[in-house]
């Protein structure tokens, strides 16, 4: 557990080391957005998000654009249409920036973010359901709610036209957004790592193995969540298949029998749907739980059921297939469904 906690710090530390790259650049472009913000129109309505004043110049107290009025009386003195292209180009060259290879970047560090904060959710699942509950509470905060909290404000206007058209994402304030996020994704990223140091230090010791008649074996369930099966006291459900079955998937997933671990699997998914209340593993997949549940074990139903159903039922032929190893690693996902099972027995 210990080592795998650290390969998931090392791995945040690394998405770090690529914001730290993207970081300068990003406040640069975040410059030159603060510098064209002053030049526009300062509204998003179609009719106006793409006045600007001049050369991307500020204008003068007495040649503001008034929102108010809009375009009711013509295009004010001094102002003009900007294309995408040209506000583009503007923070390019102001920049010395791309502002699409900035935009690619932010989304590749929010995209491998959420794989490490998923990827510890079903790590932390096997610690406890309240530390795997504090990993999935944290969210970053991505580009994209940094310019809703810009887009959900309101433009009061005379100007019924450009209220009809509606609104417009202006360009320089979706790449202000996007330098924002890079420039403050480091200190999110930091609070994630002292939210799993804090989540351990509060955890202590249940994560670590036991019995010392396993040493040397390969297991295929995390001995914590046999444990804390066994530990459990049901009035309405009786677990000692269910955990039998997951020591004879241990047996042999150790003794490299693929085959009988593919139909283990099935046999457990089959077993268990009455204790979330549900007629069947499809139903506990797409209706219990939230996004992150259902994120790690749809694909114990797309695919490590399906798996099962085809060894147990095709019929021989001329050529087929052995079960491999690969076929039937679903433990992580496994161990989150395990603890899920606990977790609701544990309270009722």
């Amino acid at each position: 557990m210990e080592r795998e906690i650290e390969k998931i710090k090392n791995e945040i530390k690394k998405l770090l080391e690529q914001v730290n790259k993207s970081n300068e650049p990003a406040k640069k472009m975040a410059s030159v957005c603060n510098l064209i913000n002053t030049s526009w129109s300062g509204s998003d309505l179609v009719g106006h998000s793409d006045f600007f004043y001049g050369n991307f110049d500020a204008p003068p107290h007495n040649r503001r654009f008034s929102v108010e009025w809009g375009l009711i009386n013509g295009v004010p003195e001094g102002w003009s249409e900007k294309s995408n292209e040209e506000v583009l180009q503007k923070i390019e060259s102001g920049a010395s920036v791309s502002p699409e290879k900035l935009d690619k970047d932010a989304d590749s560090i929010a995209n491998e973010f959420e794989n490490l904060r998923k990827k510890t959710i079903i790590l932390f699942s096997g610690i406890s359901k309240e530390a795997a509950t504090e990993i999935e509470k944290f969210n970053l905060q991505t580009k994209i709610d940094i310019f809703n909290q810009y887009w959900k404000r309101q433009i009061m206007t005379r100007d019924r036209g450009a209220i009809y058209a509606g609104r417009k994402i202006p360009t320089h304030k979706y790449y202000e957004a996007t330098a924002s996020f890079i420039t403050g994704v480091a200190e999110q990223l930091n609070e994630f790592l002292y939210l799993i140091d804090k989540v351990v230090a509060q955890n202590k010791g249940m994560g670590q193995k036991v019995r010392n008649e396993d040493v040397g074996r390969t297991a295929y369930v995390d001995k914590n969540t046999l444990l804390r099966l066994n530990k459990i006291e049901s009035s309405n459900f009786d677990l000692s298949r269910l955990i039998a079955l997951c020591n004879e998937l241990d047996d042999n997933y150790s003794l490299e029998n693929y085959h009988s671990c593919a139909m283990l699997l099935r046999a457990i998914f089959d077993h268990i749907p009455p204790i979330f209340d549900k007629k069947s593993f499809e139903d506990v997949c797409a209706q219990h739980g939230g996004k992150s549940f259902k994120d790690i074990t749809r694909p114990l139903n797309e695919t490590a059921k399906k798996i099962g159903d085809d060894y147990l039922h095709t019929q021989i032929s001329k050529k087929v297939l052995a079960v491999t190893k690969t076929q039937v690693s679903f433990q992580a996902n496994l161990d989150t469904l395990l603890n899920e099972v606990a977790a609701i027995l544990e309270q009722k």
